[in-house]
């Protein structure tokens, strides 16, 4: 069962841009696509762009070090961005998205015990398709995974790179146990909106009266008692 805690309003994120850099149109290529040579698959773009509509940034699995002022939107090879300025105000213009800033450190015991935790929490793998779809498997732990297909277009869950430590690995032997490692090499982790609100009130409370806009990064870990596992906050960083 996932651990209850008080809620917050998880306020959507609009597709403003904070800045209005009131270029001529979305740069179609994420900042640093130079340095992120896998990202470069035909027809893969399609498919991020589609995921990147929902959460309104166009960077896609880079490091951490893309978060720098050398790297915003608008320095690179694109038209600039056709994002009108945002209104401001707590939680509606993320500076950085929840994608983005929220790392997830996990030290598993095991294969099994990183399936227990995606099953916990019902997170699935999604594999972004050559296809321009999205491969999802889950239910990892109960023998047989699950797995589905769908239109990247249609996706409202949260999602999060599996960039830390062991995860990225093991991610990738779900995937492949899964049967889906095939269609792309861009893994992500899908969360259901529960999961989100507990991970966004854990934030706010961090962060204590600091806007969101403020947050560069918020790092949480992972922690097993019996057979439940519950997020903690580890650290922030601030712009």
């Amino acid at each position: 069962m996932v651990p209850t805690i008080e809620p917050i309003p998880v306020v959507p994120v609009e597709a403003t841009s904070p800045n209005a850099n009131q270029g001529l149109a979305r740069d179609p290529e994420p900042p640093g696509i130079d340095e992120a040579p896998d990202l470069t698959e035909p027809r893969l773009q399609d498919t991020l762009d589609a995921l990147m509509s929902l959460t309104s940034t166009s960077d896609a699995l880079l490091s951490d070090e893309t978060l720098d002022a050398d790297n915003q939107p608008g320095k690179g090879k694109g038209l600039g961005d056709s994002r009108m300025a945002g209104p401001g105000g707590d939680g509606v213009v993320e500076r950085v998205p929840r994608w983005q800033r929220w790392k997830f450190r996990f030290e598993p015991e095991s294969l099994a015990d990183y399936a227990r935790w995606l099953d916990f929490y019902k997170i699935e793998i999604g594999v972004l398709g050559r296809d321009n779809r999205v491969h999802y498997a889950g239910h990892f732990s109960g023998g047989k995974p699950e797995v589905h297909v769908g239109d990247p277009r249609k996706e409202t869950r949260g999602y999060a790179a599996p960039t830390d430590g062991p995860m990225p690995a093991l991610t990738l032997r779900l995937a492949r146990k899964a049967n889906i490692a095939q269609h792309g090499s861009i893994l992500l982790l899908f969360y259901p909106f529960d999961v989100e609100s507990i991970l966004w009130t854990m934030e706010k409370k961090y962060a204590g009266d600091r806007d969101v806009n403020t947050i560069r990064q918020t790092v949480f870990t992972v922690k097993r008692s019996g057979d439940r596992y519950e997020f903690e906050v580890v650290g922030q960083k601030y712009f």
